[in-house]
């Protein structure tokens, strides 16, 4: 391989990541089972269309208080959205800065804008750093683009944005559909099953 450029997503890889925790805290604020609440994620709507940017953080408040018939605080929802969010380990962080050194360092992330407030808080508890433009060359989240993986799209226009071919670049993630689309494109892609596994990462470039 001739890498040029590394992809980095963030949950699960940059970021700890419980993604049920957060329906699980929606469960006990509406009454619905967690499981249901979980399914709705994946499926097109609500979730989805925040996660692209096509619904402001206000519609998607909205949006949960009908959906589960509550009368919530926007205090309570973003509280219980953040719950699937835990640390930024600074090695973590400190890792992708030595990466630039020798490659281009990119992050692709499926977001939203309430996530990003909350992540950037525990960035700069971490390091001191606003946000993770400190620690990479370009960042780019589905609800900017208005494009979420594993959508090819978004790949493409990554790829068109950096300026990169697709067989320099290697893109962890810690979801496989979303490494399947990558690879499609021809894009090398390694499978982050415990986000520390980034510091073996040397051995495959």
């Amino acid at each position: 391989m001739n890498i040029k450029t590394i992809i980095f997503d963030l949950g699960g890889v940059i970021i700890d990541l419980d993604f049920k925790k957060t329906p699980e805290a929606l469960a006990l604020l509406s009454g619905w089972p967690a499981d249901d609440i979980y399914q709705r994620y994946w499926e097109p709507g609500l979730f989805q269309d925040h996660e692209k940017g096509l619904i402001s953080d206000q519609d998607l408040r909205l949006g949960i208080n009908q959906l589960f018939k509550t009368q919530l605080s926007d205090l309570q929802i973003d509280q219980a959205w953040n719950a699937m969010l835990g640390n930024v380990p600074k090695a973590r962080l400190d890792f992708m800065c030595s990466l630039r050194k020798d490659y281009k360092v990119l992050v692709l992330s499926n977001t939203n804008g309430i996530h990003e407030k909350a992540f950037n808080q525990i960035i700069q508890a971490s390091s001191g750093e606003q946000s993770l433009h400190a620690f990479a060359d370009e960042v780019y989240f589905s609800h900017e683009l208005h494009m979420r993986k594993p959508d090819l799209d978004i790949y493409q226009e990554v790829l068109k944005r950096s300026d990169n071919r697709a067989d320099e670049c290697l893109f962890l993630d810690d979801t496989l559909a979303n490494l399947e689309a990558a690879a499609s494109l021809g894009i090398h892609t390694l499978h982050i099953t415990e986000p520390d596994n980034i510091f073996n990462l040397t051995a495959y470039v």
